[in-house]
């Protein structure tokens, strides 16, 4: 499971009435490969009105981040919270298995707190990976760099309209 992982491409996954969606086939071998097995980490993106989607691994990345951030706050002499920086990145965070084609249940929680509904775009961004609804993404302005024409483009695919 050690390793680093890189998530890149973005893709759609409908949801169907019983709430299943499907990883796309592009993120499934490092979302493998970085649980040790077919385990999807999802829960609420802490800056986006999304999800964010990882492998195990990237839990322990990021206990290491909050121990860094609270280093530089003690050298710095300013406070830190430990509890409410842990709160940030788990408190929605769920550990999902799916089966061979990527499928999983998307939680009705997270459904919800991610605004998902019939659709959802899948989006790399490096360490972990987004998923939106589209129209939602299609409505972010700069502080999400996304090209549009790729959200637009996975529309058409399913023979949507924005």
């Amino acid at each position: 499971m050690s390793g680093n992982y890189a998530y890149s491409g973005s893709g759609i996954s409908a949801i169907d009435d019983k709430g299943r969606l499907s990883v796309p086939a592009f993120l499934r071998k490092d979302l493998i490969a970085s649980s040790d097995g077919r385990v999807l980490c999802l829960g609420k993106h802490e800056k986006w009105d999304c999800l964010v989607g990882f492998g195990l691994s990237r839990k322990i990345d990021m206990l290491a981040e909050i121990d860094k951030e609270e280093e530089i706050a003690i050298a710095r002499s300013e406070p830190y919270d430990r509890d409410a920086a842990g709160a940030r990145k788990f408190s929605s965070l769920q550990d999902l298995s799916f089966d061979a084609s990527g499928r999983f249940v998307l939680p009705p929680m997270l459904q919800a707190i991610g605004g998902l509904k019939d659709n959802v775009i899948f989006h790399g961004i490096g360490k972990t990976f987004c998923l939106w609804a589209p129209q939602a993404l299609l409505d972010t302005t700069d502080d999400v760099p996304v090209d549009k024409r790729l959200v637009e483009f996975h529309l058409s695919e399913l023979g949507k309209k924005k």
